[in-house]
């Protein structure tokens, strides 16, 4: 979890961007990563396995153009919500988040994801529905870019 004041004292890193359609797509600058633990829809309570260990996610924020015209406030950060699985294709294409971004990394010859890097993250298809009641998992594609390390020109003549 940030420890940032102004996060404390506004209410956080930015709106939750809702991937509702496929070919629904979220890009930006990555201004903050954390792992933090998945809580349930229901009553906000933290999730654990069967075997009592704590189900984690990855939370990415980034800066984007996007701005809501209803809110006077809005600073363009939209927060994505990682979280892994292994299902079956059923429409379209991708993987859970997670492992979209972790392949999105690795392309990148990237060994993390960093605060100033680029990240793209499409939802792409859906997986078989394992439980009844229950949407179908959503599927993803990524796509990042490391940050960009510029050395200044008196860097090169010390």
């Amino acid at each position: 979890m940030s420890n940032d004041v102004r996060d404390f004292l506004m209410g956080g890193t930015g709106k939750g961007f809702k991937f509702e359609n496929v070919t629904d797509t979220v890009s930006g600058v990555v201004t903050n990563v954390e792992i933090a633990q998945q809580t349930s829809m229901e009553d906000n309570t933290p999730l654990t396995w069967a075997d009592g260990s704590p189900r984690m996610q990855l939370i990415v924020s980034l800066q984007t153009d996007l701005r809501d015209p209803e809110s006077e406030n809005d600073d363009g950060v939209r927060r994505i919500f990682a979280k892994g699985g292994n299902f079956e294709v059923a429409t379209g294409s991708g993987k859970s988040m997670k492992e979209a971004i972790a392949d999105a990394v690795r392309r990148a010859g990237a060994k993390s994801i960093d605060e100033g890097g680029t990240l793209t993250v499409a939802y792409t298809g859906e997986g078989k529905k394992t439980n009844r009641g229950y949407q179908a998992p959503k599927l993803f594609k990524a796509k990042y870019e490391p940050p960009v390390n510029r050395v200044a020109a008196d860097d090169l003549f010390d």
